[in-house]
């Protein structure tokens, strides 16, 4: 269906850019289909981040749902790995956090998408794997279905044709503020497919609140403050009060000191979302809920006449009003072209 020649795939847009592998918006000009190109260099002195991809390529080609990001294809061109992605209009979460909802999600569009994001993680989980990075950065959007991608850090409950009952270790920095405390643990009692109900729960406050959860605190501390079961609230008129100080307030470790409070002190969350959060962060793991019973949950109610394509029309006029969006064609870029960025991500 695809091609293994880079000279049928149309590069219009550079969407990312790192020190290991760059991500393009691409045109398949055999039948006009646009599709996202994760381009990675062999050649990279890097054998931990090769490990990576290859085990996401396995992990993915396992799975086959419409809620998780598939490959479509993938091959080798001279010394890269070219590797094909359905293309997501509005890419992520995180995106649409930073340029749209800079406030948060509507939460009745955040429960259309947890929807999506349970179905998958319940698929995930019955295959006994667990993600092990659910976050806004990880969830693509359209007009139709959100997707869970990036499964370099995915992990299997089956080894060598056994099937362990819990998981050790933790390999993704960068993934730990979304983390479960179990996880952080690293002890001899692992963790489960729970540490993924956790981190949907921290989530659920990002896409609410239009931050990213512990950004502002240390390490040490958001370890300490997990474990003692204190995590981030949704903000709104009920929580609001309960986070200012005897001076009225904001403490000074809260990650949102520095934004405007009047939005969340004047909006009303309901109290099935409460609820759903407060269940996701359970400081005991056999307490949460399964991806399978909670999406039972009363929040999804209001799913029923509800549909993705009805919250993300003004994302689609504000995206194409934006001149950064615009494609251009470019050439596919060589190594010796290019100077890498080594602060820039790449997660598909």
């Amino acid at each position: 269906m695809f091609s293994n020649s880079v000279a049928d795939y149309q590069f219009t847009k550079e969407i990312k850019h790192g020190k290991f592998g760059s991500v393009y918006k691409a045109n398949f000009t055999v039948n006009n289909r646009v599709v996202v190109i994760k381009k990675f260099s062999l050649e990279a002195e890097n054998d931990a981040e090769l490990k990576k991809l290859f085990a996401e390529i396995l992990c993915c080609r396992q799975f086959k749902h419409p809620n998780i990001n598939k490959i479509l294809h993938s091959f080798i061109s001279e010394m890269d790995v070219f590797i094909l992605y359905p293309y997501m209009c509005f890419g992520t979460c995180q995106i649409l956090l930073d340029s749209i909802f800079i406030n948060g999600f509507p939460e009745t569009l955040i429960a259309l998408i947890f929807k999506d994001i349970l179905s998958a993680l319940m698929y995930i989980h019955t295959n006994d794997f667990v993600h092990g990075s659910v976050r806004a950065n990880h969830i693509l959007l359209d007009s139709q279905k959100a997707v869970l991608s990036n499964f370099h850090e995915s992990r299997s409950f089956i080894n060598h044709g056994k099937k362990k009952t819990v998981l050790h270790g933790v390999s993704q920095k960068k993934n730990l503020n979304w983390a479960a405390p179990e996880v952080l643990d690293q002890n001899i009692n692992g963790y489960t497919e729970k540490c993924d109900i956790y981190s949907v729960g921290i989530t659920a406050c990002e896409m609410a609140n239009g931050i990213q959860p512990y950004i502002e605190t240390q390490p040490t501390l958001m370890y300490t403050e997990k474990i003692r079961g204190n995590v981030p609230s949704l903000l709104d008129r009920s929580t609001y009060t309960m986070l200012l100080d005897d001076q009225g307030k904001m403490p000074f470790e809260n990650p949102t000191a520095r934004r405007s409070y009047e939005i969340y002190s004047q909006r009303i969350l309901t109290d099935d979302f409460h609820q759903f959060v407060e269940i996701c962060l359970n400081r005991n793991a056999e307490n949460r809920w399964s991806a399978k019973k909670l999406m039972t949950h009363a929040f999804f109610k209001q799913c029923r006449h509800s549909f993705i394509s009805d919250h993300v029309k003004k994302c689609r006029t504000d995206l194409q009003n934006n001149p950064s969006m615009e494609d251009e064609i470019i050439e596919p870029l060589h190594d010796d072209e290019t100077k890498y960025s080594e602060d820039v991500q790449w997660n598909f």
